[in-house]
Order: C-alpha cells, then structure tokens, then sequence
C-alpha cells in the first residue's frame, strides 16, 4: 500500500465531540428535523485517521456500529490493532481512497463524518469526498464536514505563505514546520501587540501557530493542500451534490453572542432573507475561521433556519462543565436542578415535574440556558454509572488507554488527563471483578500507595463525575 504523509508524520488521536451522532442529531432536532437514532445506528467516518474519534465512540456508546476510512495504511493498522486489544465488537476500520467510494460500495449510514478533509484534498477530491458523502447518506441521515473558512483563512493564510518562505531551504515535512514555527515564535515574542492594528492582528493569530505542536503545522497550517472556503462557497458545492445545510455542530450560530447586539435583524436585511447569504455575511461581521457544518440529504424536510424552542422537549439536558450558576429566574432554577443532578443528564419531562413549570416557558428557559453557556442539551441520556457500585467497573477504552499513558476519553466522550501514575493504575484495576477491599489491597501492593476506605471512595465518585465509570 502506498504511503501517505500520515505514515510519516502521525496526527493527533482524539476524539472530537462534535461529531458524535448524540451532537449532530441534537442540533438536527432543534432545527425541526427528525434524525436517526444516535445511539443506536450506523456511522462512517471518512479521514478516520488512527480510530481515537470512534474508538471513542463505539466504546461509549455500544448500540452505534460504526466504520472508519482512511488512505493511511499504518494509521487503520493502529486503529485495528486497538479494536483486538480493547475487545471491541462494534468497529471496524479500512484502508480506502475516497474516490474510490463514490458509488456508495459501503453501504449506507445514518451518520457520515468527514472532520478536518474538505479543503485539505485536492478540489477534485473534495467533489469526491461530497459525492461519497451523498452515495452513502442513508435517507434522513445526517453528515458532518468541517472546514477552514472565510474571512478567517486570509489572515491564516499570510502567516502559511509567510512560515512556508521562511522553510524554503528545508528538507522533510517536519524541518519545514520547525523552521516555520521558529518565524512563528519570533513574531510572537517581537510583534504581537495591542498598539496597532497589524500587531492586534498577529495577536489573534500567531500564538496558536508558535505553540503548536509539529503534527498540525505538518498537517493543517502548512499542508500542500490547504483552502478555505466562504461559507457560501462550501454550500452551493454541497447543494450541486443533493446535500442541504442544517446547522453548525458546534452549535456556535445558536449563541447570542453570535452577532453584536441587535445587528443580527440588519444582516437578515442585508442577506434578502437568504440564510444561506446571511451565513456568509455573519461570517464575514466575526472573522469566522473554522465551520462545523451538518447537511442532510436535499428534497426531504427542511430545516428551520432557527433553534425551535418547543425542539427542547423532546432532549435531555445537562449542567455544562465549569459553568456558573445563575442569580435569577426559570434558567437559575433549571441550572439549580441540573446541578444536582451530575452527572446525569435529565429529560425534559423530568425537569418539568421537579420545576412544576410551564412547559413552552421551561422550553424558552432551556434555550436561553445554553446561549448563556450554562446549560448543555443531548439527544438522550448520557450511558455512565451515577454511582460505583459493590464492584466498580471503569470502561474498556479507559482501562486500555490508562494503561498507556495520561490521556483517556470518558463515557460523555470528553478527554480527560491524568497525570498520576497510581490513579491510572486505580483505572487499570476497575475492571469489575473487584470490591473495594480488592481494589484497595490489588492498588497497594502494584503502585505501593494505601488508600484507606475513604480516599478510595472519594477518587471513586470522582471517577463517576468524570463519566469513567460503566452504568
């Protein structure tokens, strides 16, 4: 098999919570449409690199199938490996050319992810990648592919063309970016400045450039294939495959800080109604870098070009993390429940029976919540354990991943990093065949620490907040 820059140069192996079917089928809801079931359905995902995003997944949520892509030959053979050695059943990886998968060979999916591809591939490969997209898109399916955008990428693409320069003379992927990035770093520590415009400018963009870590200058910043779209631009490529916008995944356009007070009427003015039009012009108002963006197939229902508040009944909704309460009002109380809830997602029905509220005034609450970033919702409730239990049992992924190193990825499909050696092994060793007094004595005797009855029940409800425990 031919090698790719992949094989030489290894990209990050994270999972991306955007792209999980609970995220995409949540915004499609709020946008009036009726999506497959996230957690029990089939997914695909094209660019799947060494497996993390759904490794991930079909470990936090076994009721998904899911099949990852990829034309990195080494990259599938680590995600394969990882399959076996996890035990996983429910995953399976390849070694494909998306061109070669635009008659749908695959088989159909109800949700297709594409993260980090478009504008990254030759344009005729990203003619490819949306007619994949299309072929394989089982009817009321929903995809996502994210992409650099407009206006953002001119100002990126200056510090590329600028580090691609400075790299001339440099031999290897790598070499280059570590030539790059010495331009990056000198500009940070001489240039960035809040006195004028052009310092503001390399303020905003240069310090993720001069601390990045190689593989993504190697692959993002200054990869051989590198354009960002206008939003606009993206949409009508995707309309001329039969592919509709929905919404952005990172439910950015759902905040109200989206747009400056009371500009968002005039850019509706602007746009003629046109949402797409008013998309790229919003874009345009914020310097808008990066889209997440979620398409459906075109012809079938439409999506609402805003969040549907009476959409809230029908998800479960949490606390978002770190957040602070609020003072006042039904998103106070709402937030005041939830809290108390942790880690749990809860229902809307079971909201509204322990807030004795008004359903249409809860679901106004609700979406205010999340535009404050206080409340986060979810196409149904989260799969973790509420409490340990007699014989705690930590998930597969987890104890796989604790036994390598500091990085592991909880049951809310969010990373979680843990530096300590002996509470790694803490994880290693709830594998369900233990009670407190095995873990306890099993814990001693391999890391040399002993945790009295207390400070072991202490890191177990710890645990169980993180979403690493198995319900």
């Amino acid at each position: 098999m031919a090698q790719t820059i992949y094989d030489e140069v290894r990209y990050s192996n994270f999972p991306y919570a955007q792209t999980h079917p609970d995220r995409l089928g949540t915004v499609a809801t709020l946008h009036g449409l009726e999506p497959p079931d996230p957690f029990a359905s089939r997914v695909l995902e094209i660019g799947c690199g060494a497996g993390g995003n759904l490794l991930a997944m079909a470990a936090a949520t076994p009721g998904l199938s899911v099949v990852g892509v990829d034309l990195a030959p080494t990259a599938i053979a680590e995600a394969q490996l990882a399959v076996r050695e996890i035990g996983l059943t429910n995953a399976e990886f390849r070694v494909e050319d998306v061109r070669g998968l635009t008659n749908g060979k695959l088989g159909q999916f109800d949700y297709v992810i594409a993260h980090g591809v478009y504008g990254w591939i030759p344009e005729e490969v990203d003619d490819a990648l949306l007619q994949t997209i299309k072929a394989s898109l089982a009817p009321g399916g929903i995809a996502y592919v994210s992409f650099n955008a407009q206006p953002g990428g001119y100002f990126r693409r200056l510090l590329r063309d600028a580090g691609l320069w400075h790299a001339r003379d440099a031999v290897g992927a790598e070499a280059k970016a570590a030539k790059a990035q010495e331009l990056y770093r000198f500009l940070n520590e001489q240039r960035v400045s809040d006195s004028d415009t052009y310092g503001m400018l390399l303020g905003r963009e240069v310090p993720a450039l001069a601390d990045a870590q190689s593989y993504r200058l190697v692959h993002d910043d200054l990869s051989e294939n590198w354009k960002p779209r206008w939003f606009a631009e993206f949409a009508g490529h995707a309309a001329g495959h039969g592919l509709a916008y929905v919404g952005e995944a990172d439910l950015y356009s759902l905040r109200s800080e989206m747009l400056p007070a009371g500009v968002e009427p005039h850019v509706w003015e602007l746009a003629d109604g046109d949402r797409i039009a008013f998309e790229n012009l919003s874009d345009l108002l914020i310097g808008r870098h990066f889209r997440q963006s979620i398409v459906c197939h075109a012809g079938g229902p439409e999506a609402t070009v805003e969040a549907l508040p009476e959409r809230t009944m029908g998800l479960h909704w949490a606390v978002r993390p770190n957040a602070e309460p609020l003072e006042v009002g039904l998103t106070a109380d709402a937030f005041r429940v939830l809290d108390q809830q942790r880690p749990r997602a809860v229902s809307f029905a079971t909201l509204q029976e322990l807030l004795g509220a008004e359903p249409e005034a809860l679901a106004q609450a609700l979406l205010d919540g999340f535009r404050r970033e206080r409340l986060m919702p979810h196409a149904g409730a989260l799969r973790a354990a509420t409490e340990p239990g007699e014989r705690p049992t930590a998930s597969r992924l987890a104890r796989w991943q604790a036994a390598r190193g500091a990085d592991m990825v909880s049951l809310a499909y969010m990373r979680v990093r843990m530096e300590e050696p002996a509470a790694r092994k803490l994880i290693t060793l709830l594998d369900g065949t233990r009670d407190r007094a095995a873990i306890r004595a099993d814990l001693a005797e391999a890391v040399g620490i002993e945790l009295n009855e207390h400070d072991l029940e202490r890191n177990l409800v710890e645990l169980t907040r993180l979403f690493l425990l198995e319900p």
